[in-house]
């Protein structure tokens, strides 16, 4: 057997083994916690005194009404069925868990394939809470990079859903003394997108503070609409007057450009604000950033800029990172109730592009320098800042 082989065949047995471990994860979960499972085999319902049995689409009104405790909108679960590779499926299954003693609250449904169709898993504890967020904010600087429509505190997940982190004071500060939150991780069939699980995860997120007593005010449900197709951007103008006005100022002035506005409505753990030329490329598909801003806001985000500090040459020590600038990036830093805060902004230059970019999709220095970018990502920190409460901002220095 040759090493190239032996390599492939070690390889698949890691992830055989990967996938056993995750299984018996879930499987030792499941035996742990009590289960409040909607029957959905073949049976009788007494209605009245009569019975009758229950065909498939009855079930799949039974289910869709009791899905994680009746959380779910009108129409969302249509929505959800068509993320599964067969939207006609019916359901089979559902099941939610609350575990009040470790401040945990789950719901699943399944099709008749076996396929998921919501899987939604929330925790309020800080060691929970961090061994998840450790997946997304990486030591080697490698972030999520879109917030959640609608003012939602969250972000798209990096491999598949979305996660929404809030607030939930009714369960006391953490360890290190900040006030409680939920994460609550949302995923659903194998073909959906971030905007089709928004709707689904933000009605969750409520059930699940109210069953795991947040005392909290519930997060806005965004409408149907959002579940149909992907927030549009918007002209560079529209940027004005918000945390990321930045992008409708300098180059970004004049017509042809659009933005991607992600901005939170209260505390989250991201900003994102994108700008990219107008229009669709060649296939269709709208044309990639040539600018972003990023705010992050917890624990993560020394760590992330440290990562990043280094994959870009800027000056670090081993352990901590100072804000930072070069031509293609760079992060201010402050904190926001507490916590670690930093703001970054990053551009496409030509000579970072493959060959299959052309120059109209990229910024040249003569279009934005260094200075030009230090003023953008200090407009950015200083909005931000001030729109959270943060203190201690540190830019960059100037050239």
């Amino acid at each position: 057997m040759s090493d190239a082989e032996e390599q492939q065949q070690q390889t698949d047995e890691d992830e055989r083994r990967e996938r056993w471990l995750v299984l018996q994860e879930r499987t030792d979960r499941r035996r742990r916690r009590t289960r409040i499972a909607v029957w959905c085999g073949l049976g009788v319902l007494v209605l009245g005194g009569a019975g009758w049995a229950v065909t498939p689409t009855v079930k799949d009104s039974v289910i869709t009404s009791g899905a994680c405790d009746g959380a779910l909108p009108d129409g969302t679960m249509e929505t959800l069925r068509n993320t599964t590779g067969h939207a006609d499926g019916h359901l089979t299954e559902s099941r939610s868990e609350l575990d009040g003693d470790l401040g945990r609250y789950s719901c699943e449904v399944a099709n008749e394939e076996g396929e998921r169709v919501l899987e939604v898993h929330v925790y309020s504890r800080r060691d929970d809470i961090d061994r998840e967020l450790i997946r997304e904010f990486r030591d080697d600087g490698v972030h999520p990079t879109s917030a959640l429509p609608g003012g939602l505190p969250g972000f798209e997940s990096r491999l598949a859903g979305l996660t929404l982190l809030p607030r939930c004071p009714g369960r006391g500060e953490d360890a290190a003394g900040n006030p409680g939150r939920l994460l609550v991780d949302v995923l659903a069939g194998h073909r959906s997108e971030p905007h089709q699980l928004v709707r689904a995860g933000a009605a969750v997120a409520n059930k699940a503070a109210e069953k795991l007593g947040c005392d909290t005010d519930p997060l806005s449900v965004p409408a149907k609409e959002t579940e149909q197709q992907v927030p549009e951007s918007v002209p560079s103008a529209r940027a004005a007057g918000t945390t990321c006005a930045a992008l409708a100022r300098g180059p970004f002035r004049d017509t042809g450009w659009s933005v991607d506005l992600r901005i939170p409505k209260g505390p989250a753990p991201l900003t994102s604000c994108t700008v990219r030329p107008s229009g669709k490329d060649e296939d269709g598909e709208p044309h990639r950033p040539v600018l972003s801003l990023h705010a992050l806001y917890g624990e993560w985000t020394q760590r992330v800029m440290l990562g990043q500090a280094r994959h870009h040459g800027a000056r670090t020590d081993e352990e901590r990172v100072g804000p930072w600038l070069t031509d293609e990036s760079g992060w201010a830093m402050a904190r926001c109730d507490g916590r670690p805060a930093g703001f970054k902004i990053s551009v496409s230059r030509p000579d970072q592009e493959t060959d299959s970019y052309s120059e109209d999709k990229t910024l040249s220095r003569k279009q934005l320098d260094r200075t030009g970018l230090r003023k953008m990502l200090a407009s950015f920190a200083e909005r931000e800042s001030a729109e959270r409460g943060c203190t201690g901002l540190r830019l960059p220095a100037a050239d």
